[in-house]
């Protein structure tokens, strides 16, 4: 599939991009081949500077091999920053692609399904909060530095700078996110307030509104997914928990948060149309002794009753349920990975 975004409205200005996109933007490779490079680079950074230091990046044992207890952070590190980057840039693809089913039912139309799906929410304080993540990711840096010599584990100078740098632009990574997420939410609650067309007999066109939340959702259960890979390091710490849990909880929690109030919209709009319906029900039936023509009009009242009574109150589809359900058990990946490993370790290098 191409990574080609849709073409913008014309009366359009293009929004800046920020840092996360423009990455992708300048890149002549697609999504996942420029992710791989990143990662490439970024491990690859960490195994050029722990061969100069001498550190050891792989274990050796027999036939088989596994990653060393000082190259494993950096691999996870490498990783977090990798998903991050390349899962943001997936969502705003996919949310561009869908300009269209957006363009369906917003009163403003593809001007307004285009300002939504815009690279950028427009009143993220980004600068703000990439000053805060680079705060957040020096002190990180410099509590595990101090953790590690107190607890008898130096680390080489160089290798000591790469995980701070790493650390401090996950940490960048992370701010910046959590500011795009909250400034991209407020923006889509007052465009979905304030522009959202209902018809409750074609309720499958708010399913991309389902779609859309499921891959905000995606992004932070992935780097969830991701942080879990320090636990098969033996890296249990309370802040490799917290990242865990940080990130888990902002996906599931940005899922229900916009799908409770898109649902609470279709059930305002919902109860309206069924009290104007039955309004005009007692009508037709207090006409039907003067009027023949009243109970013929009064059966297809109530056949249009029925219909806007059985619309669904939520706009996903059983496909969306099914996908929000698989990113649920993402988390879960690095467990079954890790005794596929195993497994693989003892029943085959071993032969």
């Amino acid at each position: 599939m191409s990574d080609a975004p849709a073409v913008p409205h014309p009366s359009l200005a293009s929004p800046p991009i920020q840092f996360e996109q423009r990455i992708y933007a300048r890149s002549p490779f697609g999504t996942l081949l420029t992710t791989a490079l990143l990662f490439a680079l970024l491990f690859g950074s960490f195994v050029a500077v722990a061969t100069l230091e001498h550190v050891r990046v792989l274990d050796f044992a027999g036939r088989g091999f596994a990653f060393s207890d000082a190259s494993w952070p950096a691999l996870v590190l490498s990783l977090l920053c990798c998903a991050s980057l390349g899962m943001q840039r997936y969502a705003r693809l996919a949310e561009q692609r869908d300009a269209p089913a957006y363009a369906r039912i917003l009163a403003g139309g593809m001007e307004s399904a285009q300002g939504l799906t815009s690279l950028a929410p427009p009143d993220a304080r980004l600068t703000r909060f990439t000053f805060y993540g680079i705060a957040i990711g020096i002190a990180i840096s410099t509590f595990v530095r101090l953790r590690e010599t107190a607890e008898g584990h130096p680390i080489p100078p160089g290798a000591t700078i790469w995980f701070a740098l790493a650390t401090t632009f996950l940490a960048v990574l992370f701010a910046r996110g959590v500011e795009q997420t909250r400034a991209g939410s407020r923006g889509y609650a007052r465009m979905l307030n304030a522009e959202l067309k209902i018809d409750l007999l074609r309720t499958d066109t708010l399913t991309v509104l389902g779609r859309s939340a499921a891959r905000s959702a995606l992004i932070w259960l992935v780097v969830s997914a991701v942080a879990c890979l320090f636990f098969l390091g033996n890296d249990l710490t309370g802040l490799t928990v917290g990242l865990i849990v940080a990130c888990a909880g902002m996906g599931l929690g940005l899922f229900v948060s916009i799908m409770s109030r898109i649902h609470r919209q279709i059930a305002d709009a919902k109860a309206a149309e069924l009290e104007h319906v039955r309004g005009q029900i007692d009508s037709m039936r207090a006409a039907m002794h003067e009027d023949h023509r009243a109970a013929q009009r009064l059966s297809g009242l109530i056949a249009y009753e029925k219909r806007i009574a059985d619309a669904p109150e939520w706009p996903f589809d059983q496909s969306t349920l099914m996908r929000i359900a698989a990113y649920i058990l993402i988390p879960t990946v690095p467990w079954f990975g890790q005794a596929a490993a195993q497994y693989f370790v003892e029943h085959v290098a071993q032969r």
